[in-house]
């Protein structure tokens, strides 16, 4: 019976670029962000994430799962991603365990996209960091992006960039 198949393809592809930053480039609004504490579940590869305004209204809470793209293994810039979006009462009730991280998150557009700029809060061995990612809806348009004049170099391809390893180790030395 194909009305039941034993897996389904609930997944998006998410196609992302990271970069690193030194700075907020200037046209970004230093009180415009959104803060975002995320739990990243131990032994698995789920994120919870918390939404917050800067003065702590809950915007969105989500569990995510972000995992290979089978069509594209070992890319670090394509990925399956998974979101279910949670009340917030509910996600308080799920007793998961994890390392935690916080950031805040500008949005800047160029190129045709919204660059978002993660600075780190915490743990504190990553705090001030800043990483910019690019979601783009296709694989042209997301090798058309060029590394914007405000950030430092691309970083997609180093796992030492990525959210978990950063959470677990912080900043990269070099």
């Amino acid at each position: 019976m194909e009305d039941r198949p034993l897996t389904r393809k609930y997944a998006r592809i998410e196609r992302e670029r990271r970069f690193l930053v030194a700075t907020l480039p200037l046209a970004v609004d230093p009180d415009g962000f959104e803060r975002l504490h995320d739990r990243f579940v131990a032994g698995t590869h789920l994120r919870l994430r918390r939404v917050e305004r800067p003065d702590g209204t809950v915007l969105t809470t989500k569990l995510g799962q972000k995992v290979e793209d089978p069509a594209y293994p070992g890319s670090a810039r394509h990925r399956q991603m998974t979101t279910i979006y949670l009340p917030e009462d509910e996600a308080k009730a799920m007793a998961l365990e994890g390392l935690q991280a916080c950031k805040r998150r500008y949005k800047l557009g160029e190129q045709g996209f919204t660059f978002c700029i993660d600075v780190w809060e915490a743990p504190a061995h990553a705090a001030g960091l800043m990483v910019a990612e690019v979601e783009c809806p296709t694989d042209g348009a997301l090798d058309a992006i060029v590394c914007p004049g405000w950030a430092l170099c691309e970083v997609t391809e180093d796992p030492a960039y990525g959210s978990v390893h950063l959470t677990r180790f912080g900043r990269p030395r070099g």
